[in-house]
C-alpha cells in the first residue's frame, strides 16, 4: 500500500513517549513515514496528558489544530486526558478515542481502519504495554523503556492513579532483553521511566538492582523523574558505582518546602529528608546535577510558606526547576481544600521562575571556558543539540557533527538554560 504519513504527538511525560515509540513500532504494515501534523498526515495519533490544566489545555489545542491540517486524515486520541474526557476529545475533532485502559488496542483500531490485520504479537493482552515493540518515531540516539506503570500513592493534588491506575512492574529479565535489542539496533542511550519509577519491584533490588543489571551492557543509561522517599542510599550508590555510564543526574519532584503542605499533600517525605538526599548524592556521585518541580499556591499555602519554598531552593541550588501554578482538579482531595487566589497563586509562580533562572545561571556560570562532553541528537550542517552527561541542554558548534555521537567540546556561554559550545580542537 506504500508508505503512510504518520504524525505523532506525544504530550506531557516519558512514559507517553515510550507508549509512542512502542506504537509506531507496532505499526510496521503501514510502512510509516513519520512526519509533522502540519505536512499532511493519513494518520494523526495525539498521546495527550493531563496532570495539569494546562497540559489538558494543551491537549485540545493540539487536537484541534491536528483536524485543520488535516482533515481527511484519521485521527486517533489517547492518553490521560482521553481516559478523563473522552466525550469531550471526540467532539474535538477525534475519529476514535482510546482511553488509557484501553491503550493495547491501540495498533488493532489504526490497523483494521486501513484494512490490515492485527495479529496477537501486535496487539499484546498483557495490560503493561507500551514495551518491547521499537519503532522510527525517533531518531535512534535515546530509547525511553517503560518499566514501571501506576501509582499507589495518591497524593492529595494528583490525577494521575486515576488515569494510569495501580502500579505495575516489568519482570527485569523482559527488561534487559528490550535493552540489548534497542542497543543492537544502534541506540546510543537508554532512558529508565515510568510513572513513578522509584517503587519498580520488577527486580529483587528494585530499581538499584535493574541499573546495575542495565550497566553491565555498557551503554549510557539515564533515570527519569523519581519521588524522593523511592530514592534511597542503595540506588545512589548504585549509580556512583558505574558513572558517567549511569548518568549523574536526578530529576527529584520536591513541589513545596513545607513540611505543613507536604503532609497535608500526602508527600511521604519532608524538607528534611529531600535535604539530605541531595547532601549524600552530591558527596557520593561525581558531578551529580539536581533538577525538580515545585507547585506554586498550594491550598491553604501562607505566604510564609511560600518564602520557605524558595528559601530550600536556595539551599539545595538545582540546576533547572520546573514550576507549576496550582490548579484545582476534579475529584482529588485538594480541590477541597481552601483555594490561595489566582491572583496569588500567579504571582508566587512569577516569583519562583525568576528565582529558578537566577539559580541555573549561577550553577551554569562556572562551566564556561570548560570542557564537557556531549551526545549529539540532532546535527545540521555545522551544528549539533543534545545533552551533557549531568542534563544541560547544548548547542555544538562543529563541522562534520553527527547524531549519535559523543563530542567534547569547550562551553563558550550560556544563554538560560541552553549552554552554547565549540567542539574542543585539542581532543
Amino acid at each position: 500500500m506504500g508508505r503512510m504519513r504518520i504524525a505523532v504527538r506525544s504530550l506531557g511525560c516519558k512514559v507517553n513517549q515510550a507508549e509512542s515509540d512502542s506504537l509506531v513500532g507496532m505499526l510496521a504494515a503501514l510502512e510509516p513515514q513519520i512526519v509533522e501534523p502540519s505536512e499532511g498526515a493519513e494518520l494523526v495519533v495525539i498521546n495527550t496528558c493531563s496532570v495539569t490544566t494546562t497540559a489538558e489545555s494543551t491537549a485540545r489545542k493540539e487536537i484541534r489544530r491536528a483536524r485543520r491540517a488535516n482533515p481527511d486524515a484519521f485521527i486517533v486520541v489517547t492518553g490521560c486526558y482521553a481516559e478523563l474526557a473522552p466525550e469531550q476529545v471526540a467532539e474535538l475533532g477525534a475519529d476514535v478515542v482510546v482511553p488509557n485502559r484501553n491503550k493495547a488496542e491501540l495498533p488493532r483500531v489504526i490497523l483494521e481502519h486501513f484494512g490490515l490485520p492485527a495479529d496477537p504479537i501486535t496487539t499484546p493482552p498483557n495490560e503493561f504495554w507500551g514495551a518491547g515493540e521499537r519503532g522510527l518515531y525517533n531518531d535512534r540516539v535515546r530509547a525511553f523503556i517503560k518499566i514501571q506503570d501506576g501509582c499507589n500513592a495518591g497524593c492529595a493534588y494528583c490525577i494521575i492513579p486515576r488515569t494510569r491506575g495501580r502500579e505495575r512492574h516489568r519482570d527485569w529479565r523482559e527488561v534487559t532483553d528490550e535493552a540489548e535489542a534497542l542497543i543492537a539496533a544502534g541506540y546510543k542511550e537508554l532512558v529508565l521511566t515510568g510513572v513513578r519509577l522509584g517503587s519498580y519491584a520488577g527486580h529483587p533490588r528494585g530499581v538499584a538492582g535493574l541499573v546495575s543489571e542495565l550497566a553491565a551492557l555498557g551503554t549510557p543509561l539515564r533515570l527519569s523523574s523519581l519521588e524522593p522517599e523511592d530514592t534511597g542510599r542503595e540506588l545512589l550508590k548504585t549509580i556512583a558505582a558505574h558513572a558517567p555510564l549511569v548518568r549523574p543526574h536526578l530529576h527529584l519532584s520536591l513541589q513545596t518546602g513545607s513540611d505543613r503542605l507536604l503532609a497535608l499533600m500526602g508527600r511521604r517525605y519532608d524538607s528534611a529528608y529531600y535535604r539530605e538526599l541531595v547532601r549524600t548524592a552530591r558527596e557520593l556521585v561525581a558531578g551529580f546535577a539536581l533538577t525538580t518541580d515545585v507547585i506554586a499556591g498550594l491550598p491553604t499555602e501562607s505566604e510564609a510558606e511560600h518564602r520557605q519554598t524558595m528559601e530550600f531552593l536556595r539551599q539545595v541550588r538545582p540546576s533547572r526547576t520546573h514550576v507549576f501554578t496550582y490548579t484545582p482538579r476534579p475529584k482529588t482531595k485538594a480541590a477541597r481544600l481552601p483555594q490561595v487566589p489566582f491572583a496569588v497563586r500567579k504571582e508566587r509562580t512569577r516569583q519562583l521562575i525568576e528565582l529558578a533562572a537566577r539559580l541555573a545561571e549561577e550553577n551554569v556560570r562556572p562551566l564556561i571556558g570548560g570542557r564537557t562532553t556531549v551526545l549529539v541528537e540532532k546535527a545540521n550542517g555545522g551544528s549539533g543539540y543534545g545533552h551533557t552527561p549531568d542534563y544541560y541542554e547544548v548547542e555544538v558548534v562543529g563541522e562534520g557533527l553527527h547524531a549519535g555521537e559523543d563530542v567534547t567540546v569547550q562551553v563558550q556561554e550560556a544563554h538560560g538554560y541552553l549552554l552554547r559550545a565549540r567542539v574542543d580542537s585539542e581532543t
